[in-house]
């Protein structure tokens, strides 16, 4: 997520730097409370005007963390499900999941934080590189549409029961 927050500096700075007016006053604010960013970039051209780009990466504290479904469908009841890299608590993983299992009721369901996962994810066979990467980057999973094992770097946490 810091990744993501300086791109949107540097290119709220690239646009200050290209605008027309030679007083323009970048201002960023970044907050971050836990595990939750939001990042705002507002850049201020005298005499011109102002132009302003707000950007949140994720919910409020306490909220569920932005995600994608990357892969599965509900024919295979499979999804991979991806979030921003970042460090996440048991909670935000556990929010993540929930509302995957609300939404979409999954019989499995895959959480990663990088797109090179999500194919290894699902994949039978790994080679020893694959399966480092995916040590790394393959945080949790739901397995029959109940229980959330925590994976990579969060194993050390017990299961949890979510669902309905």
């Amino acid at each position: 997520m810091r990744r993501f927050g300086t791109l949107v500096l540097a290119l709220a700075l690239a646009n200050a730097a290209c605008s027309s007016g030679d007083d323009a006053v970048p201002t960023t604010t970044t907050t971050l409370a836990g595990s939750q960013t939001t990042t705002t970039t507002t850049v201020t051209t005298t005499g011109g005007g102002t132009d302003e780009e707000t950007t949140t990466t994720t919910a409020s504290p306490g909220g569920i963390p932005a995600y994608d479904i990357v892969a599965g469908d509900s024919e295979s009841d499979e999804y991979v499900v991806l979030v921003e890299p970042g460090t996440y608590t048991e909670q935000d993983i556990v929010n993540v999941m929930e509302d995957v299992v609300d939404e979409h009721a999954p019989v499995t369901a895959h959480l990663i934080d990088t797109e090179d996962a999500s194919d290894l994810v699902l994949k039978d066979e790994l080679t020893e590189a694959e399966q480092d990467l995916l040590d790394v980057h393959y945080l949790a999973r739901i397995v029959d549409g109940t229980t959330l094992e925590f994976l990579g770097p969060y194993a050390e946490l017990e299961p949890v029961y979510i669902g309905s």
